[in-house]
């Protein structure tokens, strides 16, 4: 296999605000699962009223909290405005890059009936700006990134139906975006899916099956069924996890594995995810092409509001035309 990619990512000063995306890093302190802070089980999105409550907890805002009863108003919504910046050293080249990216999202959920519900979110994205020459900019568009119908038959089962994030073991964009781009190039960030979150204290199942999200070229545009499973290993501190995904495009055949790992030990913890895929083209006289990509970090909560961590992601790729960056 030829290694393409390794670099080492360091967030200086990343101020966690979970009302932003979903924390995998709150395992530190025994939330095994998103299911208890957010409205979708996925995490990210709209909180509980009990989410909320942890939010105003662990932010610098004073005063005494005063959530709203989310299980009891029909319509919650929240607008925001999001700054990332990034700075990447390439272990392989020596070259550097910094980039931002900025979001203006609007983030809305309707409660349709006592187990019924729509949520969606949708924003203006502004171009990445970026100081390097393997760096790209784009011009800003609107995104849809999530619009779902979730219907909940009683506590620890939800089934989904919509355009959505794909499941992942940790659940952070950032490693997504990594491996969905080292394994799955030009495919769409919001397929269409139907999913069914299962969960108790000790385990996660979710199972699920996707379409194009209409976004991407027809070359890539695939169609499969995956599963995503968790195990409680320690306390609910440690979570073990397996992967796998089927799917077909018009041009080739994708079958992947990975596994993951989320472990929280009071103020830090180690979150984990890789993934092995290998793509067949339709055309057997062709080589497939097989790809491991995977993001491990080690994160530090100096406070409540504000966690560091080191990151490290890596893609090695074995094919026939393997393309160097």
């Amino acid at each position: 296999m030829k290694p393409l990619r390794l670099f080492v990512q360091v967030a200086l000063a990343s101020i966690q605000a979970s009302t932003l995306l979903a924390s995998p890093t709150m395992i530190r302190i025994g939330y095994s699962d998103c299911a208890a802070c957010h409205i979708s089980p996925q995490g990210a999105g709209m909180l509980t009223t009990y989410g909320k409550g942890i939010d105003e907890a662990q932010s610098l805002r004073a005063g005494e909290p005063r959530p709203i009863d989310t299980a009891a108003k029909r319509l919650i919504y929240d607008v925001r405005f999001i700054a990332a910046s990034q700075l990447v050293d390439s272990l392989a080249s020596g070259d550097s890059v910094s980039a931002s990216t900025f979001r203006l999202q609007l983030r809305s959920s309707v409660r349709v009936s006592e187990k019924n519900r729509m949520s969606y979110a949708a924003g203006l994205e502004s171009p990445t700006l970026t100081s390097s020459a393997f760096g790209t900019s784009a011009a800003p568009k609107g995104v849809v990134s999530k619009a779902l119908w979730e219907y909940r038959p009683k506590d620890g089962l939800e089934i989904a139906f919509g355009r959505d994030e794909m499941p992942s073991g940790i659940g952070l964009p950032d490693p997504q975006a990594f491996i969905r781009k080292g394994n799955d190039p030009g495919d769409t960030v919001y397929p269409t899916q139907v999913k069914m979150f299962w969960w108790n204290k000790h385990v996660q199942l979710t199972p699920y099956a996707f379409a194009p999200g209409g976004d991407e070229s027809p070359e890539v545009r695939q169609y499969g069924a995956g599963m995503l499973g968790g195990v409680d290993v320690w306390k609910q501190r440690a979570v073990l996890g397996v992967s796998a995904r089927s799917s077909n495009a018009s041009t080739f055949a994708r079958r992947s594995a990975g596994a993951f790992a989320r472990l929280g030990f009071g103020r830090w913890g180690i979150l984990a995810e890789h993934d092995f895929t290998s793509r067949t083209a339709s055309d057997s006289t062709l080589t497939a092409s097989q790809y491991l990509a995977g993001h491990t970090q080690i994160f530090l909560a100096a406070k409540e509001w504000l966690v560091t961590s080191l990151a490290a992601e890596d893609l090695v790729v074995d094919g026939p035309r393997p393309q160097g960056r």
